[in-house]
């Protein structure tokens, strides 16, 4: 389907406008700090409880960009704690 996952289509789009905002965003506020994370596949009423990873580990990402020193990385896309490629 012209690139685009044929499972759950509409999740898939709205995490390609999510990482194309944090981009827009960091153009506009270049003194803020704006990145955006995956925090896995977690065990919550979202994943039916499928999910892998406890929420304390899919905590651990969001809570790490929260806490970044001024100076830190922007513009970003981190797969848990782990700076990824677009």
């Amino acid at each position: 389907m012209n690139g685009w996952q044929m499972i759950a289509p509409a999740y898939s789009i709205s995490k390609a406008t999510l990482n194309a905002y944090t981009r827009l965003l960091v153009r506009r506020y270049p003194k803020m700090c704006i990145n955006c994370v995956h925090p896995g596949f977690v065990n919550t009423d979202l994943t039916w409880h499928a999910g892998t990873l406890t929420v304390e580990e899919g905590a651990e990402g969001p809570a790490m960009l929260a806490l970044l020193p001024d100076g830190g990385p922007t513009g970003c896309y981190f797969d848990r704690t782990t700076m990824a490629e677009f």
